[in-house]
């Protein structure tokens, strides 16, 4: 059963979550493809120089003319013949650079780029407005509550689970107590949508120790559950802080979130 000392400290809850990253199959499959790609293109190639070599031994013009005159006219012919066949080649190889430029594929991921981040914009502008809704929904309070033994676990039960409520437990008997206390009325007002409250200690029968050890303290409780804690705070601020130095330790302790 659980009692009002183990409610009021609460419980360290360790959450563990573990992931295993699979094999990229896809990056697999287009290794694969562009392994083939090459391999037909290099194919193709061979078919290619196999054809001009046929066509040189087979095709190439020749003349009809005999003796001296008809060897030169056939060296004209053949030369011609091959700046015509490289003028080819080049013109074939502009195509293959046009066709595999990756300026379109720059240009195609500058585009998704674009479309990405008005993707996110829109997301983001939407879950905004969520948040800004939500928030006009949230109760204000504006004031300091105080808790007993009586009123402690209906306080932090029934609150709605999007109030966060921040209990600050002292001692009347010690000064930093009382000076820290002081400063819950502008932490209300600072802070109106959280739930600020304050619980004497010996009031609701914490152990001696914690009392000597632990006050003051400040506890923030989200959906019933002990979140954050700052004991013994005077530990790190000292007994005689201002208001902004107590702010500072809150938030950067995310007992209270920044402004």
């Amino acid at each position: 059963m659980t009692t009002l000392d183990d409610k009021i400290l609460g419980e360290k809850l360790h959450y563990y979550c573990s992931s295993s990253e699979g094999e990229d199959e896809d990056s697999d499959k287009d290794d694969g493809i562009e392994e083939e790609d090459k391999f037909n293109l290099e194919r193709s190639k061979q078919e290619q120089a196999d054809k001009i070599s046929e066509k040189y031994m087979n095709g190439a013009p020749r003349s009809h003319n005999t003796g001296i005159k008809g060897v030169k006219e056939d060296a004209r012919l053949y030369q011609r013949y091959i700046l015509e066949k490289e003028q080819e080649r080049i013109d074939q190889l502009t195509q293959y650079a046009e066709r595999f430029s990756l300026q379109p594929e720059k240009a195609a991921s500058d585009s998704d780029l674009d479309s990405d981040d008005e993707d996110f914009m829109k997301s983001y502008r939407q879950k905004r407005m969520l948040e800004l809704k939500e928030a006009e929904k949230q109760p204000i309070f504006g004031r300091v509550f105080y808790l007993t033994d009586k009123n402690f676990c209906e306080t932090i039960d029934n609150n709605p689970p999007t109030v966060d409520t921040i209990v600050y437990i002292y001692e009347e008997f010690k000064a930093v107590c009382r000076r820290y206390k002081a400063c819950l009325d502008r932490l209300a007002q600072d802070f109106p949508r959280t739930k600020i409250c304050c619980m004497q200690a010996s009031h609701v029968q914490m152990s001696a120790n914690f009392i000597q050890n632990g006050i003051p303290a400040f506890l923030l409780y989200r959906k019933g559950d002990v979140h954050k804690s700052w004991l013994n705070i005077s530990e790190d601020i000292g007994e005689t802080a201002a208001y902004d130095e107590l702010l500072e330790g809150l938030q950067e302790r995310h007992i209270l979130p920044y402004q």
